[in-house]
């Protein structure tokens, strides 16, 4: 073996120890056969839904979180918030003579509450998008249709949408169906993993059609609700197709390169630095945008030069961890072992990384799309979000509705990106404690509105 061969063999066995965290987990199977909406005797409403193998998570419409641990045979514990295993409630689930889940026996401070599982009805189905079949599930309210109905559209996640998201449950209850479905490549559906927007627009638009051709489902009143990156997709749906509605929850009426940036923008004022420190890190951004946009090796020199003059500075390791690209770099070089992975190194693995798809996303302007489409929109955004300039999105949007469109938001003060509230500790560490009280009544409410219900 020559030199160079053994040189090129020893640097893709550091590449491939390095980089081994980018290897997707595989996703844990969960027991869904409890998913649904519950009422206790006062009335109040809850949704039951997926958080772990071992671990169902409990959604009331105050935006209350409880977690309930069980045993796979439905027996359970209570515990309040996200990850919290203080008990407060024990039970156990009910079930007709068919092993169907009708209920639970919930006990509390020694006081023994019967809860009643809502009579929704839940269709799973194949559908098809272009080539490929996806995974979806219809929830339906009790009662005679035809129903309005909700499409929900993922964000960046890839897990199954339809094994974990609870508010179909929360919409049936109150009288609006509820669509979900797992997006190409994630859950039962077929085709690769992508965060290519026109592609899922597509497959958002496949799903309408498949509803609006059902006998129990109102063509004239389909509506989407996008979270997050759900927010970029859904007016390029409206775009195509006939909307009642949107709800876009923490999603981002900016571009894609300007809500990037604000994750170490966020993480660098959140910890004390100001101006200066912004400047040098959009500096460094700026290459990495050079790099993205045209693969220019002039851009790679500038970087790697200015991550050699920072790399030991403080707002550099305090950008770590950010929901950010640059984020991402600075987590890798300054991890333990970072010396020996040379400059090229770091050019495969970008390239790697970057894929060979189309580029449309970076240039991709929602705001263009938004002056372009007349449906109602409602915006719920958070007031502390990490990932989402919220700011620079109700400019955008207080822009819009000056020039007439139809577009209302709300700012959650307080809450993170998924307009959940946490507390922080002496050490900067957060702990999400639940939803922001309203949201949940917000969404209800406002499709209630949108479709005279």
């Amino acid at each position: 073996m020559g030199i160079k061969l053994k040189i090129a063999a020893v640097g893709a066995v550091i590449l491939g120890g390095y980089f081994l965290w980018d290897k997707e987990p595989q996703e844990e199977a969960v027991d869904t056969s409890y998913n649904g909406a519950y009422r206790f005797p006062d009335g109040k409403l809850v949704t039951i839904s997926p958080s772990t193998a071992t671990k169902m998570r409990v959604l009331h419409k105050n935006g209350d979180v409880q977690s309930l641990y069980h045993d796979g045979k439905g027996v359970f514990q209570a515990a309040n918030g996200f990850r919290s295993k203080k008990t407060v409630a024990t039970g156990s689930f009910v079930y007709s003579e068919k092993g169907l889940a009708t209920g639970a026996n919930w006990v509390e401070q020694g006081n023994s509450i019967s809860v009643e599982r809502v009579g929704l009805r839940h269709e799973e189905m194949m559908f098809q998008s272009g080539d490929l079949k996806l995974r979806g599930k219809l929830t339906l309210p009790e009662g005679e249709g035809p129903f309005p109905v909700v499409i929900l559209i993922h964000g960046s996640e890839s897990y199954s949408a339809v094994d974990y998201y609870a508010l179909p449950y929360l919409l049936a209850a109150n009288g609006i169906a509820g669509f979900k479905f797992d997006k190409r490549g994630t859950g039962q559906s077929e085709g690769e993993y992508t965060q290519h927007f026109p592609t899922l627009s597509g497959d958002v638009v496949a799903a309408a059609e498949l509803l609006k051709a059902r006998n129990d489902i109102d063509p004239e009143r389909i509506n989407l609700a996008g979270f997050s990156q759900g927010g970029w997709i859904a007016p390029l749906v409206a775009k195509q197709i006939d909307i009642q509605s949107i709800m876009v929850g923490f999603g981002c009426a900016v571009s894609v390169p300007r809500e990037d940036r604000w994750g170490y923008v966020y993480q660098l004022l959140d910890k004390g630095f100001g101006e200066k420190e912004i400047a040098v890190a959009d500096e460094m951004n700026e290459q990495l945008d050079a790099i993205l946009e045209s693969g220019d090796d002039a851009a790679w020199d500038r970087l790697f030069a200015l991550r050699n003059k920072h790399i030991d500075d403080d707002w550099f390791r305090a950008i770590v961890g950010s929901d950010s690209l640059l984020g991402t770099v600075a987590g890798k070089a300054t991890q333990s072992g970072a010396f020996l992975v040379p400059d090229f190194g770091w050019k495969l693995y970008f390239d790697w990384k970057r894929g060979d798809g189309p580029n449309f996303n970076r240039s991709y302007n929602p705001q263009e799309t938004l002056e372009d489409i007349t449906t109602p929109s409602l915006w719920l955004l958070a007031g502390e979000d990490s990932s989402i300039p919220t700011g620079e999105t109700t400019e955008v949007l207080e822009a819009l509705s000056k020039k007439g469109k139809p577009i209302e938001y709300k700012v959650y003060q307080g809450a993170e990106h998924g307009n959940v509230l946490f507390t922080t500790n002496e050490q900067g560490k957060r702990t999400y404690t639940g939803y922001a009280p309203e949201y949940l009544s917000d969404v209800v409410e406002w499709f209630k509105v949108q479709n005279d219900i």
